[in-house]
């Protein structure tokens, strides 16, 4: 039930946002929010109900937010955001439903310290108050597979990078990106990826509250398109041993408030006294921010298979088995610098993603430490002990490892709020728990005589 709760939003947004609705007679209402491990979550409301929610929020059970721990409820509001408004035709055909990010408050309005979305807008407000405006875009990948009687598995499928050509992947791709711009979602480009049945879609440069946001929304399309199609969508950062895992690749931008220039920009071809800084922050943070990039322990089978993943600490301009790699960029005012995040998969919490690899680059911005050299040596085809003795520090194998340098990482811990940060460590624990006394039928089939 809706309770008096403050909202950000002045009466002009609410009032515009509610023009809009009833002039696109939507029927019904879903509320997004996120909980902790990173999965999105729906209240549905009717539309006849959206005056009262936009002005006072919606009471709901908050143990929702937690991850899947049910030990505590709170009575938390969920309170929408008028300009994430999305709206779109029913799968059914009859009328428009409308889509709202939500963020999470307390009765007396104040955030609620579990909140992702929350956690998002303290790390862009801090970075804005430092004097630099944080922009990202993000190339996401995954998988499309038929049901089978025999499991899940890719449809035919002869196209490689880029391919093209008949079949169920391409109308498939072409639904999604038509279901996004229905919706008013910006998409740069989608095409086949280098494994069977592996499609990429790329989201243009937004602010990252409006991506993160939007991410949530796109997870969802691309499932209940597939599904429209014969087909299952997998997010999985590895579903395939033998097929290249799918990751979710961050394009960061930095500006200076006080002009608006790029702050990642030096003379000529080289980057900025500040971008080496921030590369340096992922560097120094790069195994605490994992464990929230990298939230399974399906993810570090990714990184371990090293095809275009990092498994070490390193940055270059060419290799895509970096962990920060920058692309080539013109000498054009128009062209921009950007840092490519290359660990994160699907599997991350969006909003807390950003949050970590925001205040990692805050952090060596602040620090003002230089990286090392840039490394464009392929590290895969190198043995661990002579990356020992080159002193690259290799990422996290395992997510249990993953999760003690979270717990040990303080700027880490800081980003994300004590409660957030602990929360994600009991849940994140349990399931490396559960997955430690789980026997496979790898091992089954291996040791069984």
């Amino acid at each position: 039930m809706a309770a008096n709760t403050m909202v950000a939003e002045g009466p002009a947004a609410i009032e515009e946002t509610l023009e809009r609705v009833a002039r696109e007679s939507v029927r019904l209402v879903d509320l997004q929010f996120s909980d902790i491990a990173g999965g999105a979550r729906v209240m549905t409301i009717p539309g006849d109900l959206l005056p009262s929610v936009l002005k006072h929020g919606y009471r709901f059970d908050g143990s929702a937010v937690t991850g899947g721990q049910r030990e505590v409820e709170l009575d938390l509001f969920l309170v929408p955001d008028p300009a994430t408004l999305v709206t779109y035709i029913e799968p059914s055909g009859v009328g428009r439903r409308a889509r709202f990010s939500c963020s999470v408050r307390r009765r007396d309005g104040q955030p609620f310290a579990g909140d992702p979305r929350s956690v998002l807008e303290r790390n862009v407000a801090a970075a804005r108050e430092a004097g630099f405006d944080y922009r990202v875009a993000i190339e996401l990948e995954y998988y499309l597979f038929r049901p089978d009687n025999a499991g899940l598995l890719p449809p035919p499928d002869a196209a490689g990078y880029f391919g093209s050509g008949p079949g169920l992947g391409t109308g498939t791709r072409d639904d999604v990106v038509a279901s996004l711009a229905e919706m008013g979602i910006k998409v740069g480009g989608a095409h086949h990826e280098t494994g069977p049945g592996q499609e990429e879609l790329d989201l243009l440069t937004a602010d990252p509250l409006h991506m993160a946001d939007t991410l949530l929304t796109v997870r969802e399309v691309i499932r209940a398109v597939a599904e429209r199609h014969g087909l299952r969508a997998n997010l999985m950062p590895k579903p395939l041993a033998d097929a290249p895992g799918s990751g979710m690749h961050v394009f960061q931008r930095l500006h200076r408030t006080v002009d608006g220039a790029d702050a990642l920009r030096g003379e000529g071809e080289t980057i900025s006294t500040q971008a080496r800084h921030a590369i340096a922050g992922h560097l120094a943070h790069a195994r605490g921010m994992t464990a929230i990039v990298c939230p399974t322990v399906n993810s570090y089978k990714r990184l371990a298979a090293g095809h275009r993943a990092p498994r070490h600490a390193t940055w270059a301009r060419l290799s895509q088995t970096s962990l920060i790699r920058v692309p080539s960029w013109g000498t054009s005012t128009e062209s921009t610098v950007e840092l490519e995040l290359r660990s994160p998969d699907n599997m991350a919490n969006p909003y807390l993603a950003l949050s970590v690899a925001l205040a990692s680059a805050m952090d060596g911005v602040a620090r003002g430490e230089e990286p090392p050299l840039a490394s464009d040596e392929n590290l895969v085809r190198q043995d661990d002990a002579e990356l020992a003795r080159l002193g690259v520090e290799p990422l996290p194998q395992t997510l249990g490892d993953a999760l003690n340098a979270l717990a040990e990482d303080d700027v880490m811990r800081e980003a994300l709020g004590d409660y957030v940060c602990d929360q994600f460590l009991v849940v994140k624990r349990a399931e490396w728990s559960e997955y430690r006394r789980y026997v496979s039928p790898w091992e089954r089939e291996r040791y069984g005589d």
